[in-house]
């Protein structure tokens, strides 16, 4: 008989543990960062000559950083950048990127001839290969040696897989300290004890492993790195364990701003990742910093506070004027900011917000009629320091995210007021339609619904009207609350996975720590959250990546929609022009106009400058809102009659035209 030496135990074991690892990866059936490459040649190869590929960089962990170029680039014609799995926890994400890709070089190979696409799949290459690690944990940063906790050592407290089961997840331990405790109606689970209610903590929570270096702490320093998803200049945050030292300090964010700036015909961004701007408008009420000392109110303001409209008040002075004015004292320094248009960018441009809202209207449309409607979880907000919030901002374009798939919303029993109202009820409602309502109904929904005694009703219809809040929006909030006031607590996330796929939690089993002592070892299997089922991703990118043509179809176009020529004397003549845009989205955006990007259109005359009596050779045009949006140029010039001149318009992202006209005066 053959002995069972320790040897054979070992392979058994890892036979074992690579089988469980293998079952729960098999509902991830997804690219390999190492893989992409193959993919994207067959791309090109197929696309007859329109789609080129180029290694924009290689990150720190020797991997290569990928872009895709799809159509013939011409003068004025607009390009959409596409940038997938920024944060590399996202692989829908990069299946998206390349699923879109097939089809701009298949199906919708007509798509081109309108536009270029620049297709990143893969941001975050050394990220996005951790998560084919054995073991899995969820740690989304690149090779980049980094020594997070500041001491002597780089990268010598990683994580340890103790019980063997393939997964990095968490230890808990009964202690005097511990502020967490089991969530009642399920013990897989576990939330932060509420004094308030009478619960007392039990357990510190840590994650699983040892303390490698002896300093207190576990995994304070593992292998790595930096989240490129998180570098980038726009709010960047620093002193954080992986964000970077400094904003672009990582290869691969600053190849792609390269990229964009090398680029200027790029129009718009969009991102695939864990975000989903297009589902819901970015809140406008994020907290901003103060530009300047004191401000001048608006005209009518200061009409009606009795003020000069040249005197300059400090903020504080004017949250003050502005709560009697309104008759809201909750308002905020943060507010009033955003109504001056002041402070630092970090809410859409109130001017851009239209075009966003009606976005937001005609992808929940498409999702409607796409059969998507299936209550889900709020995807993640954008984060500081990512892609797409850089790529409006500082940037300057539009930019918009998606994220594909979010957890389903568990199933929970609708209740109404007395007048029949509910949350979802309301959330369906427009403002308009909320408003008239009346106070009394607003007020008897309000309180019935749980909401904070503070909001009252003429406050919610205030802020309804100022556009400082909509229904869908106040509908969130509402069910939050009542969320956290009625349940058990837990982790929304969390407890939502678990109805889902309750597989995706390791129970909680004994373990004899080194350090210390008896704790138990379980939680949510990492990256459970990121993918749908199996089954379900194929048709989720089928029928949701048609709204990115909709989108590039929205991009400005701008042309010359009129020339008027008018003799003023013998060979004098006055040359107006006006140039329209005929696509939905303004050029440039408003916060494109702030930060002063992109460059903005030009008109110009063919006159020698000698023969331009008045105005400018070439003139550059003021913004041009969405949808007939215009900007006017005009010329003095001196040419014998019968003269051909040429205007053009120009712009690198927006479209260029030109119009040839006979100086004989009337309209062309």
């Amino acid at each position: 008989m053959r002995r069972f030496t320790p040897l054979l135990a070992l392979i058994i074991i890892a036979i074992v543990v690579f089988s469980t690892v293998s079952a729960n990866q098999s509902q991830y059936p997804f690219i390999t960062p190492e893989k992409i490459k193959g993919v994207l040649d067959r791309i090109v190869k197929e696309s007859g000559g329109k789609a080129n590929l180029t290694e924009l960089a290689v990150t720190p962990g020797q991997r290569s950083l990928y872009l895709l170029e799809i159509g013939k680039k011409e003068s004025g014609k607009p390009a959409i950048m596409v940038v997938a799995n920024m944060e590399g926890n996202s692989p829908t994400a990069t299946e998206a990127a390349l699923k879109l890709a097939n089809k701009l070089v298949g199906d919708w190979k007509g798509e081109d001839e309108d536009h270029i696409w620049y297709i990143l799949p893969l941001g975050n290459p050394d990220g996005y290969a951790r998560f084919f690690n054995v073991p899995s944990q969820a740690l989304m940063v690149n090779d980049k040696p980094f020594n997070d906790d500041n001491d002597d050592a780089i990268d010598e407290d990683g994580a340890e897989d103790l019980n063997g089961d393939g997964f990095i997840t968490k230890m808990r331990q009964l202690h005097p300290e511990g502020t967490m405790i089991v969530v009642e109606e399920n013990p897989l689970l576990m939330k932060k004890a509420e004094a308030g209610k009478g619960e007392v903590g039990k357990y510190r929570l840590f994650p699983e492993g040892i303390d490698n270096d002896g300093d207190g702490e576990i995994n304070e320093d593992g292998f790595g790195g930096v989240n490129p998803g998180l570098n980038f200049p726009h709010n960047f945050k620093h002193f954080t364990k992986t964000a970077g030292r400094w904003a672009a300090s990582e290869v691969e964010s600053r190849a792609i701003m390269r990229f964009a700036y090398d680029h200027p015909e790029i129009a718009m961004a969009i991102t695939f990742g864990r975000t989903n701007t297009l589902k819901a408008v970015p809140e406008s009420s994020r907290r901003s910093q103060a530009s300047q000392s004191t401000y001048k109110l608006p005209r009518w303001m200061a009409r009606q506070a009795g003020v000069d409209k040249d005197t300059k008040l400090p903020l504080s002075e004017i949250v003050v004027l502005g709560r009697e004015l309104f008759d809201y004292p909750d308002l905020t320094e943060e507010q009033v900011l955003q109504y001056l248009d002041a402070g630092a960018a970090v809410n859409p441009s109130k001017k851009d917000l239209p075009y966003w809202k009606e976005i937001s209207e005609k992808y929940n449309e498409f999702i409607k009629e796409a059969e998507l409607v299936e209550k889900r979880l709020d995807p993640k907000s954008s984060r500081d320091g990512s892609f797409e919030e850089w790529a409006y901002y500082q940037f300057g374009i539009p930019s918009f995210a998606v994220d594909f798939w979010t957890i389903p919303e568990p199933e929970e029993e609708k209740s109404k007021d007395d007048s029949g109202l509910s949350i979802d009820s309301v959330e369906k409602m427009s403002n308009d339609e909320f408003i008239a309502l009346g106070e009394e109904k607003i007020a008897k929904f309000l309180k019935d619904s749980g909401s904070p005694s503070q909001y009252t009703a003429a406050m919610v219809i205030q802020g309804l009207e100022g556009g400082m809040m909509d229904t869908k929006r106040m509908a969130k909030m509402m069910r939050k609350n009542k969320k956290k006031d009625e349940g058990s607590g837990a982790d929304e996330t969390e407890e939502a996975l678990f109805a889902l796929n309750p597989d995706a939690f390791v129970a909680w089993q004994p373990f004899d720590h080194p350090t210390l002592g008896k704790v138990e070892i379980g939680g949510m299997v990492p990256y459970s959250t990121v993918s749908p089922p199996t089954e379900a991703i194929d048709s989720l990118l089928e029928s949701q990546l048609p709204f990115m043509k909709e989108l590039a179809g929205m991009l400005p176009k701008i042309v010359i929609d009129r020339v008027d020529i008018k003799r003023l004397a013998s060979d004098i003549w006055k040359v107006e022009v006006w140039v329209v845009n005929n696509g939905f989205l303004p050029f440039p955006t408003h916060q494109g106009q702030k930060c002063q990007r992109p460059s903005p259109a030009v008109a110009t005359i063919s006159v020698d400058l000698k023969n331009i009596l008045d105005g400018k050779k070439r003139t550059v045009l003021k913004l041009l809102e969405g949808s007939g949006g215009y900007s006017k140029a005009e010329w003095m010039i001196r040419a014998p009659k019968g003269s051909k001149i040429k205007i053009d318009s120009h712009s690198f992202s927006a479209g260029i035209d030109q119009r040839e006209v006979i100086l004989e005066g009337g309209s062309r």
